[in-house]
């Protein structure tokens, strides 16, 4: 028998669903609803330009571009495996909207690792773990000449770290314990690694292969890959502003996420010095700006300090470094 408008209803029975008028209607779930319009494939894209490019250029510039996308095929690869925590929290918090998009979040983050590994393996000829790891740039040389700064491992060092504290927040804290957990982890996956510490890199390939004329679906790539990061980057930050405006001392969580890689963002790192010839104050100047958008959709206060170092041009990171 079908329930009269108004006859109560079983509160467990209610708990079951979940979709409100209010939720449909908001930003996160139109978020959702713009990464199905914007969906692509990258089986769609032609790698044949590319692998020609490959052949023509010299060893330098293939190292020099090399030294980037591998990071990001590693890079990709590991913010895909990380994504469980966020998923997890947001079921604990009862956001159901932030759960139906997450779940566009996964698809896009392996869909962007899937571009790098088809580009790699179509363009370049390497595929296999150890194939790909010989063009690695390794972190060992990377120093600041004055000490005041660490270069340090974010996407495989910072992520892990805060994804294990989200996620035993999630499986045992209580609520407040997975906000401040969720502020934290967001701050380092989507306002710090995506929302500033990134940005320069996609710019340096994108003009990279508009100054040499080349690999066109390598440009196209990180193109609608920074499409879909436009809604992975304001969806962690509108979550982090609703839970900041909550309770006003999950702020400190951010800066002490961007602190603790305070170095990563100071300096332009080994791989994104590789491409010789860029303007590389051009980039420092893009870190800026994206970090002050970052700290404006979570309507915190930016930290001054920061932003001077970013663009003091004494401040360099010495890079010798050796791939593999």
């Amino acid at each position: 028998m079908a329930t009269t408008v108004g006859q109560p209803v079983d509160p467990n029975v209610v708990r079951k669903f979940h979709f409100t008028r209010e939720m449909i209607e908001g930003p996160v779930y139109r978020k959702y609803e713009k990464a199905l319009r914007k969906m692509w494939s990258v089986e769609d894209l032609d790698f044949t330009q590319d692998a020609r490019d490959w052949k023509r250029i010299n060893d330098e510039q293939k190292r020099g571009l090399l030294g980037v996308t591998v990071r990001f095929l590693a890079g990709e690869q590991n913010v895909t495996d990380e994504l469980v925590p966020m998923l997890a929290a947001s079921h604990a918090l009862n956001r159901f909207d932030w759960t139906v998009y997450l779940s566009t979040f996964l698809m896009e983050e392996a869909k962007h690792a899937e571009f790098f590994m088809r580009w790699h393996d179509r363009v370049v000829g390497v595929l296999e773990p150890e194939e790909v790891a010989q063009h690695f740039l390794v972190r060992g040389k990377t120093i600041d000449p004055s000490g005041r700064f660490e270069v340090r491992d974010v996407l495989h060092e910072a992520l892990p770290y805060y994804g294990r504290r989200l996620m035993e927040a999630t499986m045992g804290g209580t609520e407040a314990e997975i906000e401040r957990a969720f502020v934290a982890f967001s701050a380092a996956y989507n306002a710090f690694v995506e929302g500033v510490l990134t940005m320069p890199s996609y710019e340096i390939v994108i003009d990279t292969t508009n100054g040499w004329n080349a690999f066109p679906v390598l440009r196209q790539g990180f193109r609608l890959i920074l499409m879909d990061e436009g809604r992975h980057i304001t969806f962690g930050t509108y979550a982090c502003r609703l839970l900041i405006e909550k309770d006003p001392s999950y702020e400190d969580e951010v800066h002490r996420v961007f602190n603790a890689y305070r170095g990563n963002i100071v300096g332009l790192v080994e791989y994104q010095k590789a491409v010789p010839g860029l303007d590389l104050n051009k980039y420092q100047t893009m870190k800026v700006r994206h970090y002050r958008n970052r700290c404006r959709e979570m309507r915190i206060t930016p930290d001054e300090t920061l932003i001077e170092q970013i663009l003091d041009p004494s401040i360099d990171f010495v890079v010798g470094v050796e791939a593999g």
